[in-house]
């Protein structure tokens, strides 16, 4: 009689065991495929929104750039890069964007679609940068079709 139980009781075992390895193995591979659904949900956010985030040249003299927003989404400030002849422009973009103004102020922190985007070039274009082109990188894009004027 002992020999018929202990099959049962390590068929009954084996099926447990084989309960919990599915249920752990499901979690696991759950998990896995949730976050690398959020991860690809992020990122196709975020190349949406630099789409969107579009510049166009209006104006370049010795004194300064001015760029509009032609895109639909606003643009901060500090994602919007000025290089003179490759180099950035130290009074213009990044973190020290103290010199580029939004429409007449420096107050905004982002361009709404539409508005100017003006940096001071202070003197950048004389000397060597002479003739240089201007480039200008937005997150949607980036436009170099002007030169520093050479007087």
């Amino acid at each position: 009689m002992k020999k018929g139980i202990t099959p049962v009781i390590a068929i009954i075992l084996l099926l447990l065991i084989t309960i919990a390895v599915i249920g752990f193995a499901t979690i696991f591979f759950q998990s896995i495929v949730t976050t690398g659904g959020e991860q690809a949900r992020n990122a196709s956010q975020q190349t949406s929104s630099r789409v969107l985030q579009v510049i166009e040249f209006v104006v370049a003299s010795k004194d300064s750039i001015s760029v509009k927003n032609s895109g639909a989404a606003n643009i901060l400030k500090e994602d919007i890069s000025f290089l003179v002849g490759g180099s950035p422009v130290p009074t213009c973009g990044g973190t020290s964007s103290g010199d580029v103004l939004i429409g007449n102020s420096a107050e905004p922190a982002e361009a709404a679609p539409g508005q100017l985007i003006t940096c001071s070039l202070d003197g950048v274009c004389d000397g060597d940068n002479s003739g240089k082109s201007i480039t200008v990188a937005a997150p949607g894009n980036s436009i170099t079709d002007k030169a520093c004027p050479t007087a």
